[in-house]
């Protein structure tokens, strides 16, 4: 079920050719600007000059969040400064049968590893820590990810006499919003208008989401004579209602009290299917009163184990908060 996201990228960016776009790669964008009838950019491809005009304008920047890099805001979300070190190795551990290619989880005291299979015997191990753990190791980024691997004693069993295939990337900043949105000619989709920590590995669901919702915004812009900036609004909502539960949980994954229960689901109240409705990009289309009292009961319970935690001098504060 896993993909690589370059390859995926280049997948959908071929796809749209195919469609009539018309695709210029490489291209940097140089400027934006917007005026009453529109957006004009300018722009290199190729080493070469470019200006195009259009009615409206998608950023799917990506991280470089464009529009909120020139004339907007990035907002970081609290206490998930956090830090990923990560490559693909050949002849991991596997699983057997259908459970080969569930995504694994190993949480160890400095931070936890991602186990991502993926097609052709690759896997993708990655760790994520707080950028404090960086920041203080005297040594590289590679000793560092290679002591990380020797403390967690499953991933170092899963990766004994696996070969790492591509060069160690970094990755930092993992959580944020910007700002804004949508204007009277623009919408921001993907990872330009948000970024969660990859812990729910929601980031190419958003995306697909996200555009999914704004072709549709877009496509009764097209056809009325007014900018669609009131149109626009409403996918704003969505896509903050979508987002905003991942935040919710990301803050809570990182709690003791909450991890206990989130570890060791129950299924009792309908709350595992409510936590699978928001992981899974349910809240961009609303969720049922159901799913929303199963998720406060959940939570409740959360606090019930923190006290419960406290009261026995066992830890309820995250290691890797601020």
């Amino acid at each position: 079920y896993q993909v690589p996201r370059a390859e995926f990228d280049a997948l959908l960016l071929e796809h749209a050719r195919k469609q009539g776009v018309d695709v210029r790669q490489p291209a940097t964008v140089e400027t934006v600007s917007f005026d009453a009838d529109g957006v004009a950019v300018t722009a290199r491809a190729d080493g070469q000059p470019l200006a195009a005009r259009a009615r409206y304008l998608v950023d799917a920047t990506g991280r470089d969040a464009l529009l909120a890099s020139t004339r907007g805001a990035r907002e970081r979300i609290p206490n998930l400064g956090k830090v990923a070190l990560y490559a693909h190795f050949r002849g991991a551990a596997r699983a057997s049968g259908r459970d080969e290619g569930n995504i694994r989880i190993y949480i160890f005291e400095d931070g936890w590893f991602w186990w991502i299979p993926l097609a052709g015997d690759l896997t993708s191990v990655g760790c994520v820590m707080h950028a404090r753990t960086l920041e203080a190791f005297e040594g590289s980024r590679e000793a560092l990810y290679r002591e990380m691997i020797h403390r967690c004693r499953r991933v170092a069993a899963g990766l004994a006499g696996a070969e790492q295939v591509i060069p160690l990337h970094a990755s930092a900043n993992f959580a944020y919003r910007t700002r804004p949105v949508v204007g009277e000619r623009f919408l921001v989709v993907g990872d330009a208008a948000a970024f969660v920590d990859p812990i729910f590995s929601g980031g190419v669901h958003i995306a697909m989401q996200s555009g999914e919702l704004a072709a549709r915004a877009l496509d009764a812009a097209l056809g009325a004579r007014r900018p669609g900036g009131a149109r626009f609004a409403a996918y704003e909502r969505a896509v903050r209602r979508g987002v905003t539960p991942f935040f919710r949980f990301i803050h809570k994954y990182y709690e003791p009290a909450f991890l206990d229960l989130f570890l060791q689901p129950r299924p009792h109240f309908g709350m595992i299917d409510a936590v699978l409705t928001v992981l899974s990009g349910g809240a961009f289309a609303g969720m049922r009163l159901r799913t929303r009292l199963s998720l406060a009961l959940l939570f409740s319970i959360a606090r019930v184990n923190l006290w419960v935690r406290r009261r026995a001098g066992r830890p309820v504060a995250s290691r890797l908060e601020w």
